[in-house]
């Protein structure tokens, strides 16, 4: 019996159908990713598979005693206690374990009656202990936790003090020291560095149980992938192998879905020719009713990549500003406690950089000490008069219970609804998802209104931290020519190489 079977399952999203009979199964060990484009639903099939969702029809069924555990993109994390407590409460069976045996062996050294079972007793869970690699605990956490790059003293603060980067990374290090049968990740990279990356994805290769992963990142697919499902025109497609013979099968079924698709569009037409002609017709209008009904009783298949769409991002640009739009010397930044000291360099014309550094280093504190949301500690930095920025920010809160529409709505009140429906779908937000709660959203659909919104300034200056989280493969290629035709001068946080790479001019590692 598989881990986990779906079968024929169907579920909507107000009047818009998201799946339609989908059916695949998980078996023992085995390492499967999910893949699709923004809006596909690859965030709510993760939910109805852990049970937060209830399908319209169809089932979804867990092997009996079978552990998961789900890493979700929008997580929850209990943020008052500190985070070697947080990871090490992992093993809380472990150390009650350890201190029932310790309580043994001193009533044992007191002498009290029965000493001897006292000892056994102690002695048995000093067994059961050293079977459960309790004396290893430490060098399996400390392994883990310099893979994800915490610095030690990282470990002793409590987790609402942490950087929200730091904290997504605290609850993979519980998940994957949980060990599970199954991992249910959702965008796990979207806080780590490219070294964080590259040890993620040699741990996952290596996990002797199963996992089930969503990610656009295809480079960190390709070394993690034994199977992929696809989830495009309302099913899900089972491709076994690498991710890359997945890429060149899924190309070739592409375009033999796109030759029935049309094929069945020239059907549907002949016969809607023909019932038109005959049913008026007494001689033949019950062979015109014949066809009606055949045809009611057809299976439309939906139109080929229909949710992918065309994605254009583009940053409007309003004027020159200088040669020298930001000078930067001796800047120390921090919160309260230098994070980073003694940085300087000077930002050209036009110019655009990479910020580069693992979690935690003070690349978005930097961000947020020349957009004067914090203070500098010491130092300074200089925008030239005129500068206009437009920022993007990884840390922005924004009201999930409204609708893109009513999001950009609330800060060009004066646009008309059409310019407000085509801002939204040049960057693929379209039809009934515009009026949908953010909530209910992908994370990529939410980033894709947030980029909507920033269509709509003017700037000289764009400042992008992480813009690329959650973004397909489709919307990061959008990206990349927007910012790569920006004329003004550009900061960049990044930790997709394969997305800064050819874009900027230089980069600066913190």
């Amino acid at each position: 019996m598989a881990l986990l079977e779906v079968k024929d399952l169907c579920f909507n999203y107000s009047d818009k159908e998201l799946y339609r009979n989908v059916s695949f199964k998980l078996n023992h060990g085995e390492h499967c990713v999910l893949v699709g484009v923004n809006g596909s639903g690859k965030t709510t099939l993760l939910s109805l598979i852990v049970g937060e969702l209830r399908p319209d029809r169809g089932s979804v069924s867990w092997e009996p005693h079978v552990t998961f555990s789900y890493l979700d993109q929008q997580l929850k994390v209990k943020n008052d206690m500190p985070v070697k407590e947080y990871l090490y409460g992992v093993y809380q069976d472990l150390f009650d374990k350890e201190r029932r045996m310790q309580e043994l062996y001193e009533k044992a050294a007191y002498g009290e009656d029965g000493y001897e079972a006292l000892l056994d007793k102690a002695m048995r869970l000093g067994d059961e202990l050293e079977q459960s690699d309790f004396y290893s605990l430490q060098e399996k956490v400390g392994r883990l936790t310099d893979g994800l790059g915490f610095d030690p003293r990282d470990l002793e603060k409590p987790l609402a003090l942490l950087s929200s980067g730091q904290r997504e990374k605290a609850y993979l290090a519980k998940m994957l020291l949980e060990e599970k049968d199954v991992l249910i990740m959702d965008e796990p990279t979207n806080f780590l560095d490219q070294n964080q990356v590259a040890w993620l994805s040699a741990y996952l290769d290596s996990y002797p149980n199963a996992f089930l992963v969503v990610s656009h990142d295809e480079a960190f697919l390709s070394k993690i992938a034994k199977v992929t499902l696809c989830l495009e025109n309302q099913t899900v497609t089972r491709y076994k192998g690498t991710f890359e013979e997945y890429l060149l099968q899924h190309e070739l079924d592409k375009e033999q879905y796109a030759k029935n698709y049309a094929a069945q569009q020239r059907y549907i037409k002949k016969e809607e020719d023909f019932i038109a002609k005959h049913i008026v017709r007494a001689t033949s209008a019950k062979a015109a009713k014949s066809h009606r009904a055949r045809l009611a009783h057809l299976e439309r298949m939906e139109p080929p990549s229909k949710e992918a769409g065309s994605v254009h991002f583009s940053f409007p640009f309003t004027h020159d500003v200088g040669e020298k739009p930001l000078v930067v010397e001796d800047l120390s930044i921090g919160y309260g406690e230098p994070l980073l000291k003694g940085i300087r360099f000077l930002l050209k014309k036009g110019e655009k950089i990479a910020i580069l550094g693992q979690n935690g280093v003070g690349k978005t504190t930097f961000l947020k000490t020349v957009l004067g949301k914090i203070p500098a500690l010491a130092g300074t930095y200089k925008f030239l008069d005129g500068t206009v920025i437009n920022e993007y920010s990884q840390d922005e809160q924004i009201d999930l219970s409204l609708s893109p529409f009513d999001f950009i709505h609330a800060a060009y009140p004066s646009l008309t609804n059409t310019e407000i429906r085509t801002c939204l779908g040049k960057v693929g937000v379209r039809k009934e998802l515009a009026l949908r709660p953010m909530k209910e959203l992908s994370g990529g659909e939410v980033t894709k209104a947030r980029f909507a919104l920033m269509t709509l300034r003017k700037s000289n200056f764009l400042i992008l931290d992480e813009p690329t989280n959650h973004l397909d493969q489709k919307a990061k290629d959008a990206l990349f020519e927007a910012i790569s035709s920006f004329p003004g001068a550009v900061i960049l946080v990044s930790h997709e190489k394969d997305f800064y790479d050819g874009l900027v001019d230089y980069e600066m590692t913190f």
